[in-house]
Order: C-alpha cells, then structure tokens, then sequence
C-alpha cells in the first residue's frame, strides 16, 4: 500500500478545494467521477471515468492503485462506494451500515423514529399504487422524494392526488433503487448546521439559515448565511438535537451537514436530512474556515489517511459570518452583463464564480439545485456585514436576458 496515493469521488467544481488541498499536503490524489467537464480530473494527479456508485470496479482500482486513503466532500453519492473500499482495504472509514444510515432517506428517517429525533410522517414505495396507498394513509400535502438522490433533483409537494403520479415517476427515474419517499409536509424556517466527528465525538461548529428562491413549489435554496439569527434557546435546541443524531448513528469520523425546520411560533423542530460529507456550495471547504476558523478538509484528509492528532478541543472555534449567494435567471438568451469584474473586489466578497455568464447563453428554467447560477461566497464579523455585501453584490451585478414578454433582469 503506498503511503501517498489518495482516492477521492466526485471531481465537480466543490470537490477541487479538497483535492488541492490534499495535493499541497503531500498527497498525490486520484479522482474518480462519471466523465464530463468535471475540473477535479483535471486538477488531480490522476483519473479514472466510473460511475462513483460502482463500487466493485472502484474497490478494484483502489486496490491496483494502492491507495492508503480514500473519502469524497460536499456529495452524498459516493458515500457509500467511499465506506465499501475502505471496509474491504481495512482503511480508515465509517462503516458500509452507517454510511447507508446516513445516504438512504428512508433509513434515516426510520432510526430517528426509533431513537426519537423528530420527522414527518414518512412512508416508501417502490410502486405508482403503493404510493397511491400511502399517501391517502399520509394526507395531503406531502412531500416525494427520490429515497438517495441529491441537490433537491426530483423534490415535489404535491397538494393534489392528481399530481401524484408526475411526481412519484420523476422522483423514482432519479434512484437506481427504485424507491420513492413520501413524507408529510412540515413548514418552517431552515436552520442548517455543520459539524466534525473525531472518534465518534461530534462538534457543531456553525448553524445558519437558508432562504429559498420565490418559486412556488420549488425547493432551491438562494443564501445560506452562518451563523442563524434564530432565538438562541431554538439554536440550543437543534443543536443539542444534532449532536445526539449523529452520535447515535455511530460514525467514527467526517463532516456533518443537517438541515432542520423549525416552526419559530410553536418551537416544533423536524429534521430535513443529515449528512455524513461537507455542505456544498463550498460550504466545507470555504464557509466553515472563513466562519470558524477551523480548517475541516485537512482534518478529514488527516483522518481518512490514518494520521493521528486531530481533535477540536485543542482549537480555538471562532464566531465570525459567513455565506453563499446564488442567482437565477429568467428563460431567453443573455444579452447584457455588468459588473462581473468588480464583484471580487467588494468588501466582504470572498470569491465569486460568475464565469460561465457570457452574452448570448441560452438560459433554462430552474428546476435544482444543480442550475443556480453562482455562488458568490461572503465574510464578515456579523450577519448585517453579510447583508450589506449582499446589497452590494446586488447592485454591482447586472444581467439583462431577452425572454418572452421582453427584457429580464437577475432574480436574487
């Protein structure tokens, strides 16, 4: 087993802060990801084009590569293919089991029903009839989902039974299992947490608050902002509530990411998700560092390679703000940009990815997360720091689109 060969899953543009990261510490990294445009098998030492779900043929080229370490950052697919080859290389991980825990929703749900940690009332089908029953058991509104799929692909609520088999066939087109998740619709404000496990000790480290989109049953967030500006015996109670999630799910290292929503008038709280990974949009590798202070890729690269010496008591957390920025356009063609160049330059910028905006794009319909366009990442002492820069960004950024019934400009 060679003791510099690292192997990470995913190879977008989220997935570059760790792989040269893991490059600067003496790494030479080996990504794997479906082909593509994908930057990270660029910028990586080597690569290989597989579908991160097959974790057969990744076990076979992980042990012909000698790796001595492998992990995946800010996407839940490659979870479990991560937790498969380092059970079967005896490498540091998390285990196959928890690793299911953690990425099937349906399991999820289920081990906070049984250990108490608030859900909505859920249900699975792997059948348009089945999911007929179970959501005249369940009542209307619900929520269907893909039961392992990410960035909001395949997420509708549905008011009318009418409407259920759209979205009972484009949820299930979007898992391999086959199986769809319906659960009642619980409305609330989104607190979003991350956290760091080290030897099955967890740590919050930042809590904050997502915004969506004004896009009628759509489910793409537009800001998260660290830290929350919820009443803090609300934060306490979520993030008491964290901590004991994933301690009862048993993972011996890595990131977290949990969602919550809240209802602030009654104080109700049920759990969205949790993840054993970074939050994207550069949550992990950009916002916690820039929040916190504490550098979490390194530690997770430290322990997914067997390097002792991690632990956060011995770091100082600190308390600043942070966040992302995402825009959407209307359907048309690009025909005016301004700003582009100054956006970096505002206080209180970190970096902004605009470069795929150019005149003459064609622009479609939001439908996911994957489509935002952006993120613009911020910083600041405080969360009216952020808002200002918001503002700025704001007014700096100017997108005009040609689309029907004239011209449009960004929607923030």
């Amino acid at each position: 087993m060679k003791k510099d060969k690292l192997m990470i899953l995913g190879a977008g543009l989220c997935q570059v802060p760790i792989i040269t990261k893991a490059q600067r510490m003496g790494f030479k990294v080996i990504a794997v990801s479906i082909g593509g445009d994908y930057p990270g098998l660029s910028t990586a030492d080597k690569a290989y084009e597989i579908d991160v779900r097959d974790k057969d043929r990744i076990l076979g080229v992980a042990q012909d590569e000698e790796i001595c370490g492998i992990l995946t950052d800010q996407t839940d697919i490659p979870v479990t293919t991560v937790a498969y080859v380092a059970e079967h290389m005896g490498l540091p991980g998390i285990g196959y089991e928890c690793a299911s825990r953690f990425t099937n929703k349906y399991l999820m749900r289920k081990h906070c029903a049984e250990i108490g940690i608030p859900v909505p009332r859920f249900s699975s089908a792997s059948s348009l009839e089945d999911a007929r029953e179970k959501a005249s058991q369940l009542g209307l509104p619900i929520m269907v989902k893909p039961v392992d799929s990410q960035g909001s692909r395949g997420v509708t609520v549905v008011n009318d039974l009418c409407d259920l088999d759209d979205a009972f066939y484009q949820a299930q087109s979007l898992t391999p299992t086959g199986t769809v998740i319906l659960e009642e619709y619980f409305q609330g404000t989104e607190i979003v947490i991350q956290g760091f496990v080290s030897d099955y000790c967890m740590t919050n480290l930042i809590i904050g608050d997502r915004f969506y989109f004004d896009i009628p049953n759509l489910f793409v967030p537009k800001q998260t902002l660290f830290p929350s500006l919820l009443p803090i015996h609300l934060q306490t109670k979520i993030l008491d509530m964290n901590i004991r999630l994933i301690e009862s799910m048993s993972p011996k290292f890595g990131i977290t990411h949990s969602e919550y929503l809240v209802n602030t008038e009654t104080g109700d709280v049920c759990l969205v998700e949790t993840a054993i990974r970074g939050g994207g949009v550069f949550i992990s590798s950009d916002l916690i560092p820039l929040a916190c202070g504490i550098d979490v890729n390194d530690m997770i690269i430290r322990l997914a390679t067997g390097r002792n010496g991690v632990s956060l008591e011995r770091q100082n957390i600190k308390s600043r703000a942070s966040g992302y920025v995402c825009f959407t356009l209307q359907e048309g063609i690009i025909r005016k940009i301004e700003g582009v160049d100054a956006l970096e330059s505002l206080k209180g910028v970190h970096r902004a990815y605009v470069d795929d905006l150019f005149v003459g794009k064609k622009t479609g319909k939001l439908t996911n997360k994957t489509m935002r366009l952006g993120p613009i990442l911020i910083h600041g002492s405080t969360r009216s720091d952020l808002n200002n820069t918001i503002s700025e960004i704001q007014r700096t950024l100017q997108v005009e689109v040609e689309s029907t019934g004239g011209a449009k400009s960004i929607v923030w």
